[in-house]
C-alpha cells in the first residue's frame, strides 16, 4: 500500500512538473529546467534501410506510436522502478526522477519516408559542412534520422529507458527504447553529459549567464514556430541543433588566467562582464562569497547577485564604447567568446543584427580513441529558425576571423592595447614606434623588425579569429605552440514537434 501511495504521489508530481500549464510543448526545453536534470542522454537514431516504401512507413508509424508511447506512460507515472528504502524496496514512479524525452526528427526521416512535402517542417535540412559552419576541422559525426533527449535527475534512470532487461509490460508494451525500435530502426551513437552543481564548464568559467529565460515572452519569440513558420501542425514546435564539440583541457590549463578570461570575457572567480569591477574588487568579492563570517558571505552574494541579474538579459546593450547608465566598460575585448556569440548589437550598428538562441549544453567526460579522457560539451540549442539562430551566430560571429573588427569597426584603445601587449601590432604602428619602444619589445635589430613587419603585414595577424582565438595570442596558437583544441565532431539538424492533441502518445504522427 505504502508503494501505491509512491506510485500516486510520483504520477501527480509528473503532471505537475512536465504536462500541466504546457501540454502543446515537448518537455525538455522549457520544462523542466536544466538545473532539475542533472543528467542528458542524447540518443541518435536512423531508420532501418530497404523494402517497400508503404510497408516502411507503416512500420515506423507503428513504432513511433510505441516509442512515443512508452514516453506518456513515463510521464503518467505508470512506468516504475523498485528502489532500495529505509525498510526495503519502494517503488518509484520514473518521473520522481524529474524524466523527459524530447522526440526530434531529422532531413532523413521525412526523405526516406518521402513525407508529403505539405506535413514535414518548411526548415529541416542537414546540419553543413564544418568548413560552411567555419570549423576547422571536418566532421567526423554526421546527420541522423532522428534524435531523442532524455533528461533526469541521475543518469541511471536514462540509462535505464535506452535499455533494460524488463522488455515489455503485461501488455507486450515496451519498457525501453531498444525494445521501442526493434524492426524499424537502430540506434546510430548515444552521448551523456552532466551539469556541474556549480553552474560552472570544465574550463572552470560560468556558462549560461545570459541565456534567454524560460518561459519568458522573449524565449517563446526565439523558440517557438508559429503560423508564418510552419504548416498547422508544425506551429509550436522548435528546430533543435545538436553539437558534441571536444575541449583539450590540457591545452587549456597552460594557459595564463588573464589570457583565459580574455578568451572568455569574464573573470572566472565572480564570472562578473571583464570591466564589470577593477580586478582587485573582483578577486574582493569573490573572497567575500566564500568567507567563513555568515554576514560577509550574505552581504557579498547579494551584492553579485544584483550585478550577475543585471548582466542576465540577453538583449542589454552592455558594450558601448563610452560607459553610460550601467554599461560595461570596454574590457570585454572583439575576440572574447561572450561578445563574438552575442555581439549585443554592438555600438547600435544595424549591420549586426540579434542573433539569439536558447541553450540546453552539458558538459561530458568519455574514453577518447587515444586511450586518454576525453572532455567536453554537448551543446544542445533551440530557435524556430537555425538560419537565423545557431548557423548566423556560429558562422558569421563566432566563425568569422573578423568580426567584429576590422569588419564592421575599428579596434578600440583597449583593444590595441591588449593586442599590443600580446605583441599585436599593424605595419603603421610598428613604423610609429619610436626607436626606445622597439627596443622595448625586442625590435631593436634591423632583421627582427622586418621580420615583425612581414608577420604584422599578414592579413591575419589583424583578425579577431573564430572563437576569439587569434585575440592578444599569436594568430589563435597556444603558449605550447599548438592550435588550441576546441573541436566541434559534428552533429545534426532536427525539428521538434509540438505534441498533437495534448498526447504524447502521438508525437510524430502528424507528418503520415
Amino acid at each position: 500500500m505504502a508503494g501505491q501511495h509512491l506510485i500516486e504521489a510520483d504520477a501527480r508530481a509528473a503532471k505537475e512538473s512536465v504536462l500541466v500549464g504546457d501540454r502543446v510543448h515537448q518537455p525538455g526545453i522549457g520544462f523542466p529546467a536544466a538545473t532539475a536534470q542533472r543528467h542528458l542522454l542524447i540518443v541518435r537514431i536512423d531508420l532501418a534501410a530497404g523494402g517497400d516504401l508503404a510497408r516502411r512507413r507503416l512500420l515506423v508509424q507503428e513504432g513511433l506510436a510505441r516509442l512515443c508511447g512508452l514516453f506518456a506512460r513515463i510521464a503518467d507515472g505508470t512506468v516504475t522502478m523498485d528502489v532500495p528504502g529505509d525498510h526495503g524496496l519502494v517503488t518509484r514512479a520514473l518521473t520522481h526522477w524529474q524524466f523527459t524525452a524530447t522526440v526530434a526528427f531529422g532531413p532523413g526521416f521525412f526523405e526516406g519516408l518521402a513525407i508529403p512535402v505539405e506535413k514535414r517542417p518548411r526548415r529541416i535540412r542537414p546540419m553543413p559542412s564544418a568548413e560552411a559552419l567555419g570549423d576547422r576541422a571536418p566532421y567526423s559525426m554526421g546527420q541522423t534520422d532522428m534524435l531523442v533527449q532524455l533528461g533526469a535527475t541521475d543518469d541511471f534512470i536514462n540509462r535505464f529507458v535506452l535499455e533494460n532487461a524488463l522488455g515489455a509490460d503485461d501488455d507486450g508494451k515496451p519498457l525501453d527504447i531498444m525494445h521501442a525500435l526493434a524492426g524499424w530502426a537502430t540506434v546510430a551513437d548515444a552521448h551523456a553529459g552532466f551539469q556541474r552543481v556549480d553552474g560552472r564548464n570544465l574550463q572552470g568559467f560560468l556558462d549560461g549567464t545570459s541565456n534567454p529565460r524560460r518561459l519568458s515572452p522573449l524565449f517563446d519569440r526565439l523558440v517557438w514556430t508559429t503560423f508564418d513558420d510552419e504548416p498547422l501542425a508544425l506551429v509550436n514546435g522548435s528546430y533543435l541543433v545538436f553539437q558534441k564539440i571536444v575541449h583539450d583541457l590540457d591545452q587549456w590549463r597552460v594557459i595564463d588566467l588573464d589570457e583565459q578570461q580574455e578568451w572568455v570575457g569574464r573573470t572566472r572567480g565572480t564570472g562578473l562582464l571583464l570591466g564589470t569591477l577593477s580586478e582587485e574588487d573582483d578577486d574582493a568579492l569573490f573572497a567575500a562569497m566564500h568567507s567563513a563570517d555568515d554576514k560577509t558571505r550574505t552581504a557579498a552574494r547579494a551584492r553579485w547577485q544584483a550585478l550577475i541579474d543585471a548582466q542576465s538579459d540577453p538583449e542589454a546593450r552592455l558594450y558601448d564604447r563610452v560607459p553610460a547608465n550601467g554599461d560595461i566598460p570596454n574590457r570585454c575585448p572583439a575576440w572574447s567568446h561572450v561578445r563574438k556569440v552575442n555581439p549585443r548589437n554592438e555600438d547600435h550598428n544595424p549591420a549586426i543584427p540579434e542573433r539569439l538562441i536558447f541553450r540546453r549544453g552539458y558538459p561530458f567526460i568519455e574514453p577518447g580513441p587515444d586511450g586518454r579522457a576525453r572532455s567536453g560539451l554537448l551543446f544542445v540549442c533551440f530557435q524556430r529558425d537555425v538560419a537565423t539562430g545557431f548557423e548566423a551566430i556560429k558562422r558569421d560571429f563566432a566563425g568569422a576571423r573578423n568580426f567584429p573588427v576590422p569588419g564592421a569597426r575599428p579596434f578600440t584603445p583597449r583593444e590595441r592595447d591588449i593586442r599590443h601587449w600580446g605583441g599585436r601590432f599593424s605595419v603603421a604602428e610598428l613604423h610609429a614606434l619610436t626607436a626606445d619602444q622597439r627596443a622595448a619589445l625586442g625590435l631593436g635589430n634591423p632583421d627582427d623588425f622586418a621580420d615583425a613587419l612581414a608577420n604584422a603585414a599578414d592579413p591575419r595577424a589583424q583578425e579577431t579569429g573564430p572563437e576569439g582565438l587569434a585575440g592578444p595570442s599569436e594568430n589563435g596558437i597556444s603558449p605550447t605552440g599548438e592550435s588550441l583544441a576546441i573541436v566541434a565532431l559534428g552533429g545534426g539538424y532536427y525539428f521538434v514537434p509540438p505534441i498533437p492533441d495534448k498526447d504524447l502518445a502521438r508525437i510524430g504522427q502528424q507528418f503520415f
